[in-house]
This record gives C-alpha cells, sequence and structure tokens, in this order.
C-alpha cells in the first residue's frame, strides 16, 4: 500500500517522539490545601504496596494522619492516597512514608503563607508532558520560593498522547493521562513540597472546547479530586460549585471558578452557570477583601477567536461586568489557556476601580509567535516562550500591591511590573470578616493522634 506524504509525515514524526521518562525510584507527592491548621497532601504510589504515613517536626513530634482516603481504579496499576494531617504551621515538618514498616520516601512540608498581609504566588498553566526538553523550567520555579502556586488549567493534557495524538476522553484515559503527567513531571518528585491548588480548563477536563454537555463531567471531576490535594480539608476551604471554590488566604481571598463544567454550548447561554455566578457575586459581597477571581481560560478576549468569556458569551459576560461593578470589591482576575502571558488593565470606569487581567501560559507546551490580534488592554505580554508568573502581594496602607514577574525556563525575567488597586475602607472590611470567620466552627471534633 502507497502511503500519502502527508500520512509518512505523521508516521515518521509519532515513530520518532518517545513518551517521557517515568520516575519509579520515588513517589509521586503533592501538597495541597495548607493552612495555620491542617495539610492536605496526594500520594500517587503502586498499588501493589500498602502505604502508611506521618509527619514529624525538626524537634521529634510525630503526627500521625487526621484522615486517610485511597482512591483506585480497576485498570490502573496506581493508586491516589489522599492524606490529611494537623499540626502548627510554624514548625519545620517533613512527610515520612512507609512500606513493610520501612521509610521509602521523605519530603520537606511546605508551609504555606506565614505574613498574612503578604502572599507571594506562582501562577501557571498549559504543562504539556509532550515537552520534557522543558521539565528543567520546574527548577527556576522552585528557586523562587513561591508560598503557593496555583495551577489554572490544562495541568494535564487528558484528551492527548504525550506526542500529540488524540485521545478519546473516557474515565479510562483521563486517569491514564493524570497518572502519566504525575510519574513524570519533576515538580512531584522535589525535595521540597511547595503547596498547590487547582483548578481545570478543557485539556484536564475532557475533549478540546467541552462543556456542561460533556457526558463523563461527573467521573472527570472524582478523577481531578483524587489526583488534587483539596477534597478533604474543611478547615478553611470553601467549596463551591464544580472543581471551584473559594480559599481565604490572610489579607485575600482566592475564588476559584469551574468554567467548564456548566458552560453551554450557545453564545447566548451562560458562561459560568446561574448557580455558580450568584454564589461569586454573593461571595464578593460578604467576604469584600482583596480578591484573585480564577479560571482557565481569559475573562476578556471578545477581539480574539480563541476561548473567552467574552468572546464566548457576550451577553453573559456583559451582565457579570455589571455586577461586579456594583460591588466595589477590589479585585484581580487571573487566567491561562492562550500560550502567551500578559496583563491586562482597564479603566476605572469599567468597574468602578482600578483592576487588572494577569494571564500566564505555557509552563511547557507549544508555542506560538505573536498573535495577529491586538489586545485592547493590553500593558505587556511574553509571546512564543514557556514561561511563569509570580505575584508578590501586599495589603498595605488602604492599598493592594502586585509586584508581577514573568520568569522564561532559564531564569530570564520576561517582564515585571508593580501594580496597585485603591481599597476603601480595607481595614474596616478585614476586621468584619475575621469576626464573622472567628464564630464558624469549620474543624473537625477529633483531631490527629499523636505519639
Amino acid at each position: 500500500m502507497k502511503l500519502s506524504p502527508y500520512l509518512l509525515i505523521i508516521l515518521i514524526f509519532v515513530g520518532c517522539t518517545s513518551a517521557p521518562k517515568k520516575r519509579t525510584d520515588k513517589l509521586s507527592i503533592l501538597q495541597g490545601i495548607t493552612t495555620a491548621k491542617e495539610v492536605e497532601f496526594s500520594v500517587l504510589g503502586p498499588a501493589s504496596q500498602d502505604l502508611t504515613f506521618e509527619i514529624r517536626s525538626a524537634e521529634g513530634e510525630i503526627i500521625a494522619p487526621e484522615e486517610v482516603k485511597t482512591v483506585t481504579r480497576s485498570f490502573s496499576p496506581w493508586v491516589l492516597h489522599k492524606i490529611l494531617f494537623s499540626r502548627d504551621q510554624v514548625k519545620d515538618f517533613n512527610l515520612y512514608v512507609y512500606h513493610n514498616k520501612k521509610i521509602i520516601d521523605q519530603r520537606l512540608v511546605g508551609k504555606g503563607q506565614l505574613n498574612q498581609s503578604r502572599l507571594k504566588l506562582a501562577v501557571l498553566s498549559c504543562i504539556n508532558d509532550g515537552f520534557e526538553n522543558e521539565f528543567k523550567i520546574w527548577n527556576e520555579l522552585a528557586k523562587r520560593n513561591p508560598e503557593y502556586i496555583l495551577m489554572i488549567g490544562d495541568n494535564v493534557y487528558a484528551n492527548r498522547e504525550p506526542d500529540g495524538t488524540p485521545l478519546s476522553s473516557t474515565p479510562e484515559n483521563i486517569w491514564r493521562r493524570y497518572s502519566d503527567v504525575r510519574l513524570s513531571v519533576p515538580f512531584y518528585f522535589q525535595e521540597k513540597l511547595i503547596p498547590v491548588h487547582a483548578v481545570w480548563d478543557d485539556n484536564d477536563y475532557g475533549p478540546k472546547n467541552a462543556g456542561d454537555d460533556f457526558e463523563y463531567k461527573g467521573e472527570s471531576k472524582d478523577i481531578f479530586d483524587a489526583f488534587f490535594a483539596q477534597s478533604i480539608s474543611d478547615e478553611t476551604y470553601l467549596k463551591g460549585f464544580g472543581v471551584g471554590g473559594l480559599l481565604p488566604m490572610g489579607d485575600f481571598n482566592l475564588y476559584f471558578l469551574d468554567a467548564r463544567s456548566f458552560r453551554s454550548a450557545n453564545k447566548e447561554g451562560k458562561h459560568l452557570g446561574i448557580d455558580q455566578h450568584q454564589w461569586l457575586i454573593k461571595s464578593l459581597k460578604e467576604e469584600s477583601q482583596p480578591s484573585f477571581i480564577i479560571k482557565g481560560d481569559q475573562f476578556f478576549g471578545g477581539y480574539h477567536g480563541f476561548e473567552s468569556y467574552e468572546g464566548k458569551h457576550p451577553q453573559d459576560f456583559s451582565n457579570f461586568v455589571s455586577d461586579l461593578k456594583a460591588l466595589g470589591t477590589p479585585f484581580v482576575f487571573l487566567s491561562g489557556d492562550r500560550h502567551l502571558s500578559e496583563i491586562m488593565q482597564f479603566p476605572r470606569s469599567l468597574f468602578g476601580i482600578p483592576s487588572f487581567e494577569i494571564t500566564s501560559s505555557p509552563m511547557h507546551a507549544r508555542v506560538f509567535d505573536t498573535p495577529a490580534e491586538k489586545n485592547p488592554w493590553r500593558v505587556v505580554s511574553t509571546t512564543g516562550k514557556v514561561n511563569f508568573t509570580i505575584i508578590n502581594n501586599l495589603a498595605q496602607d488602604n492599598h493592594w500591591f502586585m509586584d508581577v514577574e514573568n520568569i522564561g525556563m532559564n531564569g530570564e525575567v520576561y517582564y515585571r511590573r508593580e501594580l496597585a488597586v485603591f481599597i476603601k475602607d480595607l481595614q474596616n472590611n478585614l476586621n468584619e470578616v475575621r469576626k464573622r470567620r472567628s464564630g464558624k466552627r469549620r474543624y473537625r471534633k477529633s483531631r490527629g493522634r499523636r505519639r
């Protein structure tokens, strides 16, 4: 049989592309929700091993888990262990993993945010495991020592193989591709853990550009919850809709929005769904402190042909903007997806207060030359390079200050901008929020065993 030149090129490309190497010498460990009282982990290990866990302080204090859940699939040789500990955040702890009473892995536990008026975030998206040559960017991220990493979409390319071959979005394939990433990306094997909070976009949700009509969206959410470590803790994290929720971090609120599970395929439909939209606006009104509003693809983007809230659901987006303007709550948008990074600045007249959208993409994935479309809101951008964004936040003197750096694979600083958002009556707002929170019981009655 004679092959067409086009098919021959594809076969040669696929045949010469190898999947990234998988680690078997250590376990794949992710630290998730990390608060003053609790810390949650997700550990991927062989189904054949019966693992146990503890954390130890530098002073020798040993703490057993408060809760352990095991998530398995009959078709997979890998199992997820979800572990929750209660501990003193100020102390240094190591996580120990045992098999047959022998230590088989050990990691330094990240402390998370320690100063409630300061917060150092790393923001990244588009983590394609087919780009192994760019994995060293994780070393540059670790050097910046963020208090929290936000993986804000396309954290796994579950609808394709590492070489780009399309995959059907079945629960079996999604689970396998999540496992592939956890076993090959070096971040999950670093000696020092850094807390992570995640939300998804289309590639880690289901088919390309999928929305509320995806038949396996429930199964996909179960897989997301298993692999990330933000489903057990109820000490602070307030779960929202889908994989979204509110994560208060000192003087700052982080709102994670699920922009896939409730997204209408119709342009006249809803982007976030009615309930999630109302939850966000109500929460912003009640917790009116400096807030990040976070989702996978961009909020503003009506000028380009790719996915964005403004472009896909223009009338719903107009209502969204109007609702935000009526609140007066200081906020900044965080987004990914676009395989470029940029800062947008909006005039005060749009929301009644200064505001920005910060897009960070890709961590390692395909990159493109400068797009032909001109973003009317753009202040600065990075194109054609893999990158991540560091945001140093400070709430002080009725202002929210942000020092934003976009960083490349070899530590290059592609841009840096100092941004400021005015916050009216910031301290009064924060004091009221703390009073309300102190009256809520969010702790479990049973605490971890110490020995």
